[in-house]
């Protein structure tokens, strides 16, 4: 597998918010072989993950022939061993590494879940919806989903437990005993706040708190993971396998939540997968709805879930649009996506 070009750009993307999401959230990343097959992936860094890929990577991958994605990523890896191994650079590998197994799918017509295993495909993947607001999470509840995950930092960074507690059990009511509630403080508490909170909503039903402190207060997290009565999930903005083997480590967290367009790609998501069998840590990646996690998910995960995706990453074509029973698993070569290229303006 002989790659020619590598090109990156930064989508402009219509509702895209306008903030870090926007500005270093995402890139879209394209490759071309030798046999004229293409990949495309999705990855991080914002203008910033642009330069890595065109001043760094490009000069390791365009010299050789590689056998196979894993092989690529290990001369990624080896070739940016100076500059870190968090944030820019694994964001930028991320998309790299993504179309690289788009093409490796393309070339063998295989979609990328056939490339992981031989089991026959699920036909849709059970699906929780995040939701931001109380107008949100009463859609969620009226078209009938299975689970819901509400942000909670809107609350501040010491909200008053009997606030959250009030949310938890209206959404409780809504969406009855069987189905998941999920938190996400997105950094926000700290650990006291957190055990107050777990404290009173324990008896709710919540399957996860999430990020409850900022993803660098690894002892803190440790403390949680081993007081909460509530798992505690994290590793959203967690970066390759050695920063994953490290949470299992310090017992940080009970579920793990890489996201395969930051953490390093689909080469690091597996190896996430087998670190996190060994540890007895459940996956639940972020935005795996997204047609870049879903084949993994479908392909690795024994108690799979899907996270819902983002409604304004337009830029791409080709992900699944949930039904009553969750979301599609769609089998088209590679990862079954295409550039739509009104939505990509002048950084090509």
């Amino acid at each position: 597998m002989k790659i020619l070009k590598i090109s990156a750009w930064q989508p402009d993307c219509v509702g895209s918010p306008p903030d870090w999401r926007t500005k270093l959230g995402q890139i879209v990343v394209e490759i071309e072989l030798e046999d004229g097959i293409s990949g495309l992936g999705v990855g991080g860094g914002g203008q910033a993950g642009i330069h890595v890929i065109e001043s760094v990577l490009q000069e390791c991958l365009l010299k050789e022939n590689y056998s196979c994605p894993q092989e690529a990523h290990s001369a990624m890896l080896e070739h940016t061993a100076f500059y870190g191994r968090k944030g820019i650079v694994p964001m930028a590998i991320s998309g790299v590494d993504l179309a690289i197994w788009d093409a490796y799918a393309k070339q063998r017509s295989f979609s990328v879940y056939e490339l992981l295993t031989d089991e026959p495909a699920p036909a849709t993947l059970p699906m929780y919806q995040t939701v931001f607001d109380d107008a949100e999470a009463l859609a969620a509840v009226e078209q009938g989903k299975e689970a819901v995950k509400l942000h909670v930092e809107r609350f501040g960074d010491r909200p008053d437990p009997v606030l959250i507690r009030k949310l938890v059990r209206a959404t409780r009511e809504k969406l009855g005993p069987a189905k998941s509630i999920m938190l996400d403080a997105f950094g926000r508490w700290d650990v006291e706040t957190t055990l107050r909170v777990a404290d009173v909503i324990y008896e709710l039903g919540v399957d996860w708190i999430e990020e409850p402190v900022p993803p660098d207060a690894l002892s803190d997290y440790t403390t949680l993971n081993q007081r909460s009565p509530i798992p505690i999930a994290g590793g959203e903005h967690e970066y390759l396998s050695e920063g994953f083997k490290d949470l299992a480590d310090r017992d940080a967290v009970s579920v793990f939540q890489p996201d395969i367009n930051w953490c390093g790609g689909l080469t690091t998501l597996v190896e996430i997968y087998r670190i996190a069998e060994e540890a007895g840590i459940r996956v639940v990646p972020h935005r795996g709805s997204e047609p870049f996690s879903l084949p993994v998910i479908a392909a690795l995960d024994k108690n799979p879930l899907a996270e819902s995706a983002r409604k304004w990453f337009t830029c791409i074509d080709g992900v699944a649009i949930p039904n009553v029973d969750g979301v599609p698993l769609k089998l088209n070569p590679g990862f079954g996506v295409r550039v739509i290229e009104e939505k990509n303006q002048g950084s090509r």
